[in-house]
């Protein structure tokens, strides 16, 4: 794809300011990431960053040094649900005057003049993760399919946020979204995941196999539900008799799979008074049932494809996760979704980063990751010093911005992990890069 953005006709969202959201999207980055040396942990040593400034200027200057070189981003942005955006924003005053209208085309314009060096960014095999409420799901998903393309859409993961809630009108919310696109999807191999251990209990039986291919379970040749498969045809059993599935069903396998199946010792023959296949002969039921051996260690070993949605990650454990570090900080992810996301895309020594890094949650799920599996894997965190709110928590206890928030979560987070991974190779520090503007 090319990564220039016209205005020429064409289909896609329409709103006051996309002009200008794309020429500030493509002008010379300004300004320069300056190093803040008393802030950092370990940084003559570490391979991390933690990027203070707006995450649009950030970018623009890491394309110098990382264009096409980032494996993974994540990004957690304002969901637009009337907050002020405390991101720089001179995209919609023209011509619009509902202020609905104007904190739409706002939203609109600061997320589509960042997704655009983002896109730049990544590997040819790297992969985009937003997070995202149903607010801008829609519009989100057309500002991606504008600057990715349409067929690079991997997924929209749904995940359940909350059980217990009862407010909203209608419905009460209990879901938000990640939208997750690839630069090229054709490049990204094909997500797997290991077997939940309610799969893996199902595999008991043994036979002379076992060393090579481990336990099995045994899966009927013949689905009555099943509507696709090998063919239908007769099978010769042990006592001479030949049997097939009923009129208009076929085999799970073909006649050539089921040929090395038998080479190959996975094919099991039952006697059985129950059998719903037929007597290829007489027409009447068939007098045994067949089988074929599942091993676990060959399921294991493809995996299984992640489903889009997950009950798994909610945000309950992101508030425990926080009170057990002592951070104050509210409305973060769990650490296990991102974990999730990180060791489904990354490996070795990726790079992940982060856009809106709030308590950098994904920093911990990287060192989290990283100590699990051996990966070396950096993070770069990006956040605008926002500044906490007056009468806060987070204020009372001394942290004037999110940044200071952010970098103290990694270094509680990386104390924890040292300690619960105490022969891990860990790097849990991080350099400090202050983005500044000279005066003239």
């Amino acid at each position: 794809m090319n990564d220039t953005y016209t205005a020429g006709e064409c289909f896609g969202l329409s709103w006051i300011g996309k002009q200008q959201a794309i020429a500030d999207a493509a002008s010379p980055p300004c300004g320069s990431l300056r190093e803040e040396p008393n802030k950092g942990l370990h940084p003559d040593t570490t391979e991390n960053l933690y990027l203070e400034g707006d995450c649009l200027d950030v970018m623009k200057l890491l394309r110098h040094d990382y264009r096409s070189r980032i494996k993974m981003i994540y990004m957690d942005p304002p969901y637009n649900t009337g907050s002020e955006l405390v991101y720089r924003d001179h995209f919609r005053q023209q011509g619009e005057t509902d202020s609905a209208g104007r904190l739409h085309s706002a939203w609109c314009s600061m997320m589509y003049s960042r997704l655009i060096p983002a896109r730049e960014l990544l590997s040819e095999d790297g992969v985009l993760f937003i997070s995202i409420g149903e607010q801008e799901l829609h519009t989100l998903t057309c500002l991606c399919d504008e600057v990715f393309r349409p067929e690079n859409r991997l997924a929209l993961f749904c995940r359940v946020t909350k059980r217990s809630s009862n407010s909203g009108e209608h419905f009460s919310p209990c879901v938000d979204y990640v939208l997750i696109y690839a630069k090229d999807a054709a490049k990204v191999p094909p997500y797997c995941i290991g077997l939940p251990e309610e799969i893996a209990s199902r595999y008991k039986k043994r036979d002379a196999h076992y060393a090579e291919r481990g336990p099995y379970q045994e899966v009927s040749l013949y689905m009555s539900a099943l509507k696709h498969g090998g063919s239908r045809y007769p099978i010769r059993c042990p006592d001479g008799s030949h049997v097939i599935p009923p009129e208009g069903k076929p085999w799970r396998w073909n006649a050539q799979t089921l040929l090395r199946g038998l080479a190959e010792d996975r094919i099991i023959f039952k006697r059985s008074h129950r059998s719903p296949l037929l007597d290829a002969d007489t027409g009447g039921r068939a007098g045994w049932n067949i089988y074929t051996k599942m091993y676990l260690r060959e399921r294991t070993g493809a995996g299984l494809h992640p489903k889009n949605f997950s009950d798994a990650f909610q945000n309950t454990q992101a508030s425990h996760e926080l009170r057990r570090l002592g951070i104050p900080f509210d409305f973060a992810k769990p650490v296990s979704l991102l974990a999730y996301f990180v060791q489904l895309q990354t490996a070795g020594e990726d790079i992940i980063l982060d856009c809106f890094s709030g308590s950098a949650t994904t920093a911990h799920a990287v060192m989290q990751s990283n100590a699990q599996d051996g990966g070396r894997r950096r993070f770069f965190m990006i956040q605008i010093p926002e500044k906490t709110r007056p009468g806060s928590r987070a204020c009372r206890e001394g942290f004037s911005d999110i940044c200071e928030i952010g970098r103290e979560r990694i270094r509680r987070a990386g104390d924890a992990l040292r300690r619960s991974h105490p022969d891990a190779v860990l790097d849990t520090g991080f350099r400090v890069l202050r983005h500044a503007v000279e005066k003239a």
